[in-house]
């Protein structure tokens, strides 16, 4: 039995309405909720498909498996035996198990990562001992791996799983991670998390250099949902420096065909069209006939590519409405036919045509055959193309060889699978997002194409082959041929009106991020385009000079209309997004201006024997100190980007079986051999907020003096919380209270204290109960400053000044201590979820006593009312404004000293606000959310 057996569990999902028949309608079943059952101990449950493995992340749900695994269901039950007449050899449904993880904080330390992987381990063998004998097909092998789906976190313990030592060689094969950071963690304040990413990403890193490394045979996807995922950064999802391409890719749901939608961190989950790509990608992938129970590895990339990305990125790649393989002999005499006497555009129906005919029509038009000939050509229409549209496109030879140039062919051979459609959304007037027309969903789809003239070369012809109106399709197609130096002309076309809204689509550098904008003349609001740049502490993936943001605009040749567009910075969204992925910058930076405030005020202290209060010294440095800083960081920024910098690109990286290692281009440059300016504009690049782009200097300094007006709020809440805790407790708290207390009696507190953190409770927890000791101290000392003017007259003024100074001080060491809270919130968090739900074992990082005690005998001098004379203590207070230079320094040159370095945040630099005008008379399209029950379990269409 496993340790973990008190604190996990493993359920295996299984659909109402299709996985088992005996279970449907009987009383063996209960229903406990609007869409769960609860099946009776006495019904086994056995599974007999392909085993998948479902792993939430920081604080999820195993229940979230749920829209996926109906779509899986739903799609092999449903959707292939009416598409392709039944199952292909080897199709079997997927068996969801998904592990009940008690929702625990997973971001938030890096033992529970550990810990998951290992029970995930555990759960892999168990899973794959359920199939020895379970009435399974004799011809079919046992299986001995398990397809891996990974939300958040989850994912993060997914690639985790190689690293344990209960890992079972060939146990794992795919891995479908949503919206996962796998480059960075999203909270970087426990620096377990920050070893199990190294860990991780050493141990993957180095997986893929030959065939018979540990992940030569492991496929990894990411799919991330974009600017509506606030919790993690999509950027941080990008797994091009992780493996090669030939094994994985990164992919936002803008970009997945049949969805175009963005999602937040938990819709990704259910939204129905993201959902049902997902499921129809894991039933694609499953080959029963083979052990691994996947199939290999280069058709598992091209079914991923071909469900999840649009197959813009690859030229002459098949799309899924391609037809068949087989040539096809097209004879004119057999049909009417006509010749278009343009070689630039062509629209359908044109102007002389029928479009009500019912009679099949061919139409011809001539494509350039030299190898050298410039332009693209491009196709767009609303028809399904194919045996069963109305309308189909063909290249074609002439099968008798050419007398002259002028000779019209009679018979052609003709192929329609060297044209590669891909599905875009639809784009009309009354279009309010992709697939929606205000708050309906349509589903409508163009299909769009667009080659390298000298990709045709051998095909001198292209055909369109009209069906007949007895299809009742009314829909268009265009067609162009674009050239250098030549004008588009106006295309003559039957007077039916306009074709489609104009519509644009945005597409990104590194993670396949495509973003459809349709009838963007409606939106008098602007659309939002974003993009990325160079990914600050973080080398291994570099924005090359001439890549960037693409914009590609559709408009309808028919009706030619001029369209104006006005770019505009969104101001506020890019800084919403900024602050969102610097969010640990700005935590910080208020350390770096308390310690800059606490070393005035021992400055001060040193000069003048009068300990300033925090608010006062800090008024002081805003208006002389801090804005001075701000300007030194801003110059330190820009100097950042004259270091010259190691880049290293593994984009295109592919194992190579013939040579055994990885073949690509890869260019890793070594260390030993660069000069010694090299090796220090690493560490200097990464200092403040790294090498970001020159553009933005100015976030350094900005983040600090953000940081400045949160420190100020905070003095200014603490300061309330202690006067109000003093005026409680006044009469309580006498001016010998805190030395009441013996030396036996603080000996016996420290040990309690001591041993509670080395046994029972984690030393966070300690820290925490040192910032409630603090307040009290506080107050104690409020108290005692306040009652000095009634003390003799010999010594009231020496004393009062004590005592003030006393308390500034402790203030002062309060609000330092507060902001070093954060660091110890997520370990007491998982502290507490683990004790109630009855979890003792805790884990022994978290049991350092020599972390904590240090600031328990601090504190402890604090509350025993010592006061020094400054007169007699010059060396120490020198001694402590060293210590204070040489800690801010520290933090200026290197704030990943601090915590920033961890985050290595990679973030979107901005987006910019588009609006379009037209003549037209624009509308504002309004966006409602739309929900579509489905049958059995509910799931939900999402839109933005």
């Amino acid at each position: 039995m496993t340790r973990f057996a008190g604190k996990y569990n493993l359920l295996l999902y299984r659909d109402g309405d299709y996985d088992d028949d005996r279970l449907r309608g009987s009383n063996l079943v209960t229903q406990i909720g609007s869409s769960e059952w609860a099946v009776d101990k006495s019904v086994k449950v056995r599974p007999t498909g392909v085993p998948a493995l479902f792993i939430p992340g920081n604080a999820g749900s195993a229940k979230q498996v749920r829209s996926m695994a109906k779509e899986a269901a739903r799609y092999y039950y449903e959707t292939l035996p009416r598409e392709q007449g039944g199952h292909a050899a080897g199709s079997k449904p997927i068996d969801f198990f998904t592990v009940d993880l008690n929702e625990e904080f997973s971001a938030f330390h890096g033992q529970l990562l550990q810990d998951q992987a290992q029970y995930a381990n555990e759960v892999i063998a168990y899973i794959l001992s359920l199939y020895a004998d379970n009435n399974r097909d004799p011809t079919l092998p046992r299986p001995t791996s398990v397809l891996i789906i990974g939300h958040s976190m989850g994912g993060i313990v997914a690639r985790s799983i190689f690293t344990t030592d209960n890992y079972i060689q060939g146990s794992v094969h795919a891995i479908l991670t949503v919206a996962t950071p796998h480059m960075i963690p999203p909270i970087a304040l426990d620096d377990k998390i920050s070893a199990a990413y190294d860990r991780i990403e050493e141990f993957w890193t180095h997986g893929f250099y030959t065939p018979h490394s540990p992940l030569a045979n492991v496929s990894l996807v990411s799919i991330m949902g974009g600017n509506l995922d606030i919790t993690v950064n999509s950027d941080s999802g990008n797994i091009q420096h992780l493996v090669p391409q030939s094994h994985g890719f990164s992919v936002f749901t803008s970009s997945i065909p049949h969805a175009w939608v963005g999602t937040d961190h938990l819709s990704i989950l259910w939204c129905n069209q993201v959902a049902m790509a997902i499921g129809k990608a894991l039933v694609d992938l499953v080959d029963a006939r083979r052990a691994d129970q996947v199939k290999p590895l280069g058709e598992r990339m091209k079914i991923f590519r071909r469900r999840l990305l649009t197959g813009a990125e690859e030229h002459g790649s098949l799309a899924p409405e391609a037809a068949a393989h087989s040539e096809q002999t097209l004879s004119l005499s057999d049909f009417e036919h006509t010749f278009m006497e343009t070689d630039t555009a062509w629209a359908f129906p044109p102007a002389t045509y029928n479009a009500q005919s019912t009679t099949p029509h061919l139409f011809v038009m001539a494509l350039p055959q030299s190898s050298n000939s410039p332009g693209t050509i491009t196709l767009l229409t609303d028809h399904a193309l194919g045996q069963n549209s109305r309308l189909n496109v063909f290249l074609c030879k002439d099968l008798a060889a050419p007398s002259s140039s002028s000779h019209k062919p009679q018979a052609l051979s003709c192929r329609s699978d060297k044209l590669a459609f891909i599905p875009i959304p639809a784009s009309t007037e009354s279009s309010t997002m992709p697939l929606f027309t205000g708050e309906y969903y349509t589903a409508r789809e163009f299909r769009f194409i667009q080659k390298q003239v000298r990709e045709l070369v051998g095909y001198p012809f292209l055909v369109v082959l009209d069906r007949g109106r007895r299809y009742a399709e009314s829909g268009f197609l265009l067609t162009e041929i674009s050239k250098e130096a030549v004008h588009q002309e106006v295309i003559e076309t039957t007077t039916i009106g306009q074709r489609f809204a104009p519509m644009m689509k945005q597409s990104s550098w590194a993670m396949h991020e495509d973003k459809y904008f349709v009838n963007i003349a409606d939106k008098e609001s602007g659309v939002d385009i974003n993009f990325h740049g160079d990914l600050p502490y973080f080398d291994k993936i570099q924005l090359s000079g001439n890549n960037g943001v693409e914009l590609r605009f559709w408009m309808d040749p028919t009706c030619p209309e001029p369209l104006s567009l006005t770019l505009e910075v969104d101001k506020y969204g890019s800084l919403g997004k900024v602050v969102i992925r610097y969010r640990m910058v700005v935590l910080v930076f208020t350390f770096l201006a308390i310690l800059l405030t606490l070393r005035a005020q021992i400055q001060g202290w040193s000069r003048m024997g009068h300990f300033m209060p925090f608010g006062e010294a800090l008024s002081l440095l805003i208006r002389s100190t801090f804005w001075q800083f701000a300007v030194l960081l801003g110059a330190i920024s820009m100097l950042q980007h004259l270091i010259p910098r190691t880049a290293v690109d593994i984009g295109n990286e592919a194992i190579s079986s013939s040579q055994g290692s990885l073949a690509g281009s890869s260019k890793l440059t070594e260390s030993g051999g660069r000069p010694w300016w090299q090796h220090s504009g690493q560490w200097f690049g990464d200092a403040l907020l790294g090498d970001n782009d020159a553009f933005f200097w100015f976030l350094a300094p900005l983040f600090f003096q953000v940081a400045v007006g949160i420190v100020a709020f905070v003095w200014i809440l603490l300061n309330l919380i202690v006067r109000t805790v003093a005026l409680l407790t006044k009469r309580g708290t006498g001016g010998d209270f805190m030395n009441a207390r013996s030396t036996t009696h603080r000996a016996i507190t420290l040990t309690a204290m001591s041993g509670l953190v080395v046994t029972v409770v984690p030393y966070q927890f300690a820290f925490t109960a040192i910032l409630l000791w603090l307040i009290w101290i506080n107050a104690c000392a409020l108290n005692r400053a306040h009652q000095q003017p009634a003390s003799t007259i010999s010594s009231s003024s020496l004393e009062t000044t004590m005592a003030w100074n006393r308390f500034h001080f402790v203030m002062s060491i309060l609000v330092m201590f507060f902001f070093l809270l954060p660091f110890c919130v997520p370990a007491l968090m998982v502290w507490i979820r683990n004790f109630a739900i009855g979890w003792f074992e805790s884990f022994d990082s978290d049991h350092r006593v020599d972390y904590v005690l240090p600031f328990l005998i601090f504190v402890e001098g604090l509350s025993h009312g010592f006061s020094v004379d400054i007169g007699s203590c010059k060396s120490p207070v020198q001694l402590a404004n060293i210590l204070l230079d040489a800690v801010v320094d520290l933090v200026v040159v290197g704030v990943e000293v601090c915590g920033v370095g961890a985050w290595k945040d990679a973030g979107e630099d901005g987006h910019i606000a588009v609006w379009s005008t037209t003549s037209q008379k624009t509308r504002l399209g309004g966006a409602i959310k739309k929900y579509a029950v489905l049958r059995g379990y509910p799931s939900f269409r999402y839109e933005q």
